[in-house]
């Protein structure tokens, strides 16, 4: 085990899971587990109810890579905001929070004290890379850098088939049964909004609308959208799979930008500390009223259009 300052001010998997009850029973939330993991973990989501039935639900979701801790610590950041007056989330919409997507590589992680390949780190305990793993809405190159790798082994290896693993696939079924009107992925470390990728102009240019409304709620550093409506290629992003199957407005956020990484170390002592920054304060102060002026934007809007997509695509096969 590794001592308890190798990481620190992040948190142990134990002290997370604490800051989780106590946050949940501050705030009158309801704690969900909807499903397990692959080493039996618990997959926990917290909603926040909104003040009137029938409101839209929101989720923001994070540290689907083991190593990305910033994640899950902007994650609760935002669910604490949920009581702040000023934003009045609760007046619009049922949020919900699930701070980690990926409990065992956040556990092995911490239990490696943030030292070894990405690959390693970054995957489940069957070593899929998770946000590879979800259905594509077509048939994309594999060949370009990090669009999902067929080979065991590698870190963005997408395992043996869509939705194989068992955190992508309860998550799956939560999106199906809760219908979320708008999604915020959490990762780091680039510094950018990645919008879902989508082909038709009006959907592309809704989603430089919301980019846009997040890097202006941004308090200093702004994120640059990266998107191309012809470029871009489906990897089996959590993003497009909301989009596109579960007509959600879905964005994955990197927090912690690239050059900040490299600021803080030009040769990081470990993995850990290139995804992650050593004061993480200030990254969740800029970043939590760009999640929330991102959200305003998505509910002030009508749900995706229902793309044509096929059963089997629905389904997963």
């Amino acid at each position: 085990m590794p001592r308890e300052d190798t990481l620190a001010p992040y948190l142990s998997p134990e002290a997370l899971a604490q800051r989780v009850d106590a946050l949940a029973k501050t705030l009158g939330a309801e704690l969900r587990t909807y499903g397990t993991s692959v080493q039996g973990r618990a997959l926990r989501a917290v909603r926040i109810p909104a003040q009137t039935d029938g409101l839209p639900r929101v989720l923001c979701s994070a540290n689907i890579h083991g190593p990305e801790f910033i994640g899950a610590m902007t994650a609760l950041a935002l669910l604490a905001s949920a009581d702040d007056d000023s934003w009045g989330i609760r007046r619009r919409a049922e949020l919900w929070v699930v701070p980690c997507l990926n409990p065992d590589g956040y556990a092995r992680t911490w239990e490696l004290g943030g030292e070894g390949p990405l690959a390693l780190l970054r995957t489940n305990a069957n070593g899929v890379d998770l946000n590879r793993n979800f259905p594509r809405p077509a048939p994309s190159p594999s060949w370009l850098p990090g669009a999902g790798s067929q080979h065991p082994g590698d870190a963005t290896f997408r395992g043996t088939g869509p939705l194989s693993e068992p955190e992508t696939s309860h998550l799956d079924a939560l999106c199906r049964e809760q219908g979320f009107h708008a999604s915020a992925n959490l990762h780091s470390f680039m510094g950018t909004v990645i919008p879902a990728s989508v082909r038709d102009t009006n959907a592309f240019r809704t989603y430089k609308a919301l980019a846009a409304a997040l890097a202006q709620g941004q308090r200093r550093t702004r994120y640059r959208r990266l998107s191309s409506r012809r470029l871009d290629v489906f990897t089996g992003e959590q993003e497009d799979h909301q989009h596109h199957v579960h007509r959600t407005w879905a964005v994955c956020v990197e927090n912690f930008p690239w050059l900040a990484s490299m600021r803080q170390h030009w040769r990081a002592p470990s993995t850990f500390w290139r995804f992650n920054p050593r004061r993480p304060e200030p990254w969740i102060d800029n970043d939590v009223p760009g999640l929330q002026a991102y959200f305003d934007a998505a509910l002030q809007l009508e749900r995706p259009a229902s793309p044509p997509v096929s059963g089997a695509l629905a389904r997963g096969d």
